[in-house]
């Protein structure tokens, strides 16, 4: 297509049209799979040997993509479980379809889910009551950051199931504009949490520059994704993040339990580590 052409297409075109006029056949899956439902249609989704969840059509394969067959993400996911208990209050950041905050509630405990996503919020919302944990897991359409009020993200799409991120560069025709707060003001708002889960596709610095004060304080396990590719893309770097972490007094481990050194989780382009109090280990990062 001519230049011109893409530019007034952009120009004139919602973002949100032009991602489905890019995947039409994700767009089709996602109204096949939302029609099934509403016609009564639910799958089961088998976790662990003792915990299954029921699953709008849509979270089912997705749910299943992640932590099923993706290692990486389903060691993250067993890492998680294994620290749940009913005594577990999850800060759920960018949760997405809620799969960590749908553990923490089954386990007993209770979540606070946060995403920009107005498509994921309802499918959070959706599979909490479904699965009966309702009163357990509370919904916000919002994205953390490190000061509250607006944040302009750039949508993603249908084809990524409604992911926001924060990006430099962008026509604000592209972006949209979405609720901000910080994880200090959830904690003031909710109680102070024991488990934080932090996935916002490399927007790590802030939110954890809004989250100084109940980490400081509180130190809460951490399960963090450090978007190091992202991150360096937006000219930051992530050994800032460690720092910070290292300063208040935690260290850092993988998905596995096992002591993660600084460089390997530098090396990679995705990393997800367990940051706990200091006290967990002799070894700091």
């Amino acid at each position: 297509m001519h230049p011109k052409a893409i530019a007034f297409m952009r120009a004139v075109v919602p973002r949100r049209v032009r991602n489905s006029l890019r995947s039409p056949a994700k767009l089709a899956r996602w109204c096949w799979d939302s029609a099934k439902f509403s016609l009564g249609t639910i799958r089961t989704l088998q976790l662990l040997p003792d915990w299954s969840i029921r699953c709008h059509p849509e979270a089912y394969r997705v749910t299943y993509q992640a932590q099923i067959l993706d290692q990486e993400q389903r060691e993250e996911f067993l890492g998680f479980v294994s620290h749940c208990s009913h005594k577990t209050f999850l800060f759920d950041i960018g949760a997405h379809f809620g799969i960590f905050s749908l553990a923490a509630a089954h386990f007993g405990g209770r979540a606070v889910a946060i995403d920009p996503s107005e498509a994921a919020m309802r499918m959070v919302e959706m599979q909490a009551a479904i699965n009966g944990l309702s009163s357990r897991i509370h919904a916000i359409r919002a994205a953390a950051s490190d000061v509250s009020g607006t944040l302009e993200m750039l949508g993603s799409g249908v084809f990524s199931h409604g992911y926001l991120r924060v990006v430099k560069g962008r026509s604000k025709h592209d972006l949209t504009q979405v609720n901000a707060l910080t994880i200090d003001e959830m904690a003031q708002a909710f109680g102070v949490p024991t488990h934080i889960k932090v996935d916002v596709e490399g927007h790590e610095h802030a939110v954890l520059r809004g989250a100084r004060e109940t980490l400081s304080k509180s130190l809460p396990i951490l399960f963090l994704e450090l978007h190091n590719e992202m991150i360096r893309s937006e000219g930051l770097d992530a050994n800032a993040i460690l720092d910070q972490l290292h300063q208040i007094g935690y260290c850092t481990f993988t998905a596995k339990g096992e002591l993660a050194s600084r460089d390997a989780i530098l090396s990679r382009p995705i990393v997800r580590i367990i940051c706990k109090p200091r006290a967990f280990s002799r070894t700091p990062i």
